[in-house]
């Protein structure tokens, strides 16, 4: 069974922070976050007990001390633990395959058509239809 770590912040920007370099430090999963008020954000990553004290070591010392509420590494963890944090709300927590944050935009169609080209000329000649 993998490992649970958690850290929890003063604001979504020191917790996105954190969470970049947790993920970037060791071999874990950010599988979601929580908000809960007054500003604090949960963050909870899943992996091996190693890589998870490596991650949460190195996302709680990227963030100011006073944005940093607290952090938790909980070795084999219970599975009513697993799911009890499922049934929080927040971002991540029961999705499997959740969608990426960053997608695309839309591209805007361009229209290059004969029609456009003559509304084109008749606006530079002053013409109106």
């Amino acid at each position: 069974m993998k490992s649970l770590g958690i850290i929890e912040t003063i604001g979504l920007a020191a917790a996105i922070k954190a969470a970049d370099a947790a993920c970037k430090a060791a071999d874990v999963q950010c599988i979601g976050y929580r908000t809960v008020g007054s500003g604090r954000v949960n963050i909870c990553f899943e992996g091996e007990i190693s890589a998870i004290r490596a991650a949460i070591e190195h996302g709680t010392g990227v963030i100011e001390k006073k944005q940093l509420l607290a952090s938790l590494v909980i070795a084999r963890p219970e599975r009513s633990v697993i799911t009890a944090l499922q049934k929080l709300k927040g971002k991540g927590f029961c999705q499997q395959n959740a969608p990426s944050a960053f997608k695309a935009p839309a591209m805007p169609e361009v229209m290059d058509s004969q029609m456009g080209r003559e509304e084109k000329a008749s606006v530079k000649k002053g013409n109106k239809s």
